[in-house]
């Protein structure tokens, strides 16, 4: 039976027929943060990456836009029981005594329905963990979700689970921008203009040096979601009469 962790990115509403463009911007961030990866693959509507070091892999990775979330999971073949047995193992070692739990399971079933899964692997966790006072919550009220996904071939048990930036993935719309940034509207602007997969080039504008390193601060940010090794900025400034 396969066991492994590995890193499941899920693809924003835009990215879904984007993937190579994101599956590149994966492997350009990880190298500019001098993360090694063991291999990258598409598997049905995931992205899946091992690596020896998921925790930090995993942050980098979701500083990326076209991103709906990363998750650390722990990967099983997609088998009823097999999937049934992992969950509550899982949910026994990271639920905490008197939580209220949630088990959802998506994805592909075959011969089954996912909220077979869910009701199945909800009252083996009962079972399991009698003695620390777990009780299940509702979809509207619970203190921890423990997330499953199904593909054709395996399933990933969520272990830690975090929200993405959505957006389309960076440099995908092949279009270069120019973005001034002179104030906080602008360098939002400028952000914006990244979360939509432009090629974005940064001059600053100012009209006192005074102002430069407030400016540098917010275009600091910014460069962070560049996803490029090397960036040249332009400083601009205006004289106002």
């Amino acid at each position: 039976m396969e066991d492994n962790v590995v890193i499941v990115v899920f693809l924003s509403t835009f990215s879904q027929n984007k993937v190579k463009p994101l599956i590149t911007n994966i492997k350009k961030i990880l190298k500019i943060e001098n993360q090694k990866i063991q291999k990258i693959r598409r598997e049905d509507d995931i992205i899946i990456v091992e690596t020896s070091d998921p925790v930090f892999t995993s942050s980098a990775i979701n500083s990326l836009f076209g991103i709906k979330g990363v998750a650390i999971a722990k990967q099983v073949t997609n088998n009823f029981n097999t999937i049934v047995n992992s969950i509550s193992k899982v949910g026994a070692d990271i639920f905490l005594e008197s939580e209220r739990f949630l088990i959802q399971v998506e994805g592909y079933a075959k011969g089954f329905m996912t909220k077979d899964v869910e009701v199945t692997a909800t009252s083996s966790l009962i079972e399991k963990t009698a003695g620390k006072g777990i009780k299940p919550g509702t979809d509207e009220k619970y203190d921890r979700r423990l997330y499953t996904y199904l593909t054709k071939s395996h399933a990933y048990i969520c272990i830690y689970y975090d929200k993405g930036l959505g957006g389309i993935p960076n440099n995908s719309q092949n279009k270069n921008m120019v973005c001034c940034v002179f104030d906080e509207l602008s360098a939002v602007s400028c952000l914006e203009t990244i979360k939509q997969g432009f090629e974005v080039k940064i001059i600053i504008c100012y009209v006192k040096e005074s102002e430069l390193l407030h400016l540098v601060k917010m275009v600091n940010q910014l460069i962070r979601r560049l996803v490029k090794p090397q960036i040249n900025l332009e400083f601009y400034k205006i004289s106002i009469d």
